[in-house]
C-alpha cells in the first residue's frame, strides 16, 4: 500500500516552524523601524541645533544672550535653548541643545561653539 501526503504531526511541525520566522520577521522590521525613528529624530534635532546656531552667530557680539527652553515652532515634540557663558571679556562661550522625548525619557543633542568679539 503506498502512502501519499503528509501526516499531521509534519503539517503540526511546518506550522510551527512557519509561525516562528514570520513571528522573527516582524520583530525585525518593528526593532529596524524605532531604530529609524531614533536616527530621524536626532538627525531633526542636529539641523535645529545648527540653524539657530546660525542665527546666533549672526547676531552682534553684545546681543549673544541666554534663550529659555522652549518649543520649536513647525516641530512637534521638540524643544531648544541657547545657553551663553562668558569665561573672558572677549570670548563667549555658545551651547545650543535641541531636547525631545524618547521611549518615556529625554534626549538632548547638544551643539557648542565659541564666538569672539572681534
Amino acid at each position: 500500500m503506498k502512502n501519499n501526503g503528509f501526516t499531521l504531526l509534519e503539517i503540526l511541525m511546518a506550522i510551527v516552524l512557519f509561525t516562528g520566522s514570520v513571528s522573527l520577521i516582524v520583530m525585525l522590521f518593528a526593532n529596524a523601524l524605532v531604530a529609524s525613528t531614533d536616527a530621524e529624530n536626532t538627525t531633526i534635532a542636529m539641523n535645529l541645533a545648527q540653524g539657530k546656531m546660525e542665527e546666533v552667530r549672526n547676531l552682534s557680539f553684545a546681543s549673544i544672550a541666554d534663550e529659555a527652553k522652549a518649543a520649536v515652532t513647525g516641530f512637534t515634540g521638540f524643544q531648544r535653548e541657547v545657553a551663553v557663558t562668558t569665561s573672558e571679556t572677549d570670548l563667549k562661550q555658545v551651547t545650543v541643545t535641541t531636547y525631545w522625548t524618547y521611549k518615556g525619557g529625554e534626549v538632548e543633542v547638544p551643539l557648542v561653539t565659541y564666538i569672539s568679539k572681534n
